[in-house]
């Protein structure tokens, strides 16, 4: 829903982020009621916005409603091609792939949501590829996880109470209490571990990447067909992961 300020000069702004965002996230065209329904505004405020971003090529009309449009490839284009963050975490995602077979993802944040910007394949072919620019919500997921639980401005049971309930690929479902723990648990150790959470079949461990003031600028996360993952935290790859998102995060040029 938007969340602008209505006596905000911006406020058109907003409003057209929270369209496209909803686009975005859509598995399939949406009509003009079903676009108005899920940001919260008036059919014929969104029938501006939605003309706007079609104009700038930013959303596409369609027999069966609109979808997100071509510009935001070329948005995406030019940030996977001057993103420091990603340019700086490739060799290292090459390194860590190779030497543990696994799949290693790069993710930043936007919002309530993680996106996944790079990924390195290792020598295990995985259960399940992500797409590149796939956007997820924060929980459940290891490499989500770490962006609520690492950043010490976070209220954990504020966190919680908000996320629950959540129900894992699995099929438990996690009340304010058990979400908690489990964050709880990945900031005590500064790494985070799911085992059949998001997608089942897959077992992932995540580390935040910051930079020297302590700034959370992505997280990498490492994953893996669970039945090949028992035990992760008495491996070697909750250090691993950590120390490859440290030399990450050491590597990123400091923002002005």
């Amino acid at each position: 829903m938007a969340t602008a300020n209505t006596n905000s000069p911006m406020r058109s702004v907003h409003r057209a982020f929270e369209v496209l965002k909803v686009l975005e996230l859509a598995q399939q065209p949406l009509r003009l009621t079903d676009l108005a329904q899920r940001t919260g505004l008036h059919v014929a405020t969104t029938q501006r916005l939605v003309n706007v971003l079609t104009e700038h090529g930013y959303a596409s009309r369609h027999a069966n409603g609109y979808t997100a449009g071509p510009a935001a490839l070329s948005t995406a284009h030019a940030f996977a091609t001057t993103s420091p963050l990603r340019l700086v975490a490739r060799p290292v995602l090459e390194e860590i792939a190779t030497a543990s077979g696994l799949t290693a993802s790069l993710y930043v944040r936007v919002q309530d949501n993680r996106v996944l910007i790079d990924r390195v394949e290792g020598g295990q072919r995985p259960h399940y590829s992500l797409p590149i620019g796939e956007r997820l919500p924060l929980y459940p997921g290891a490499a989500g996880k770490v962006f609520l639980a690492c950043d010490p401005g976070h209220d954990l049971d504020a966190t919680a109470r908000r996320l629950q309930p959540v129900t894992l690929a699995n099929g438990t479902v996690l009340d304010a209490t058990a979400i908690r723990t489990d964050l709880e648990d990945a900031r005590e150790h500064g790494f985070a571990v799911s085992a059949d959470e998001r997608q089942f079949g897959t077992t992932a461990i995540a580390a935040p990447i910051t930079d020297a003031a302590g700034r959370t600028l992505g997280s990498l996360g490492l994953s893996g067909a669970t039945h090949s993952l028992r035990d992760v935290q008495s491996t070697a790859l909750p250090a691993d992961v950590r120390r490859a998102a440290h030399t990450i995060g050491a590597r990123v040029p400091a923002a002005g």
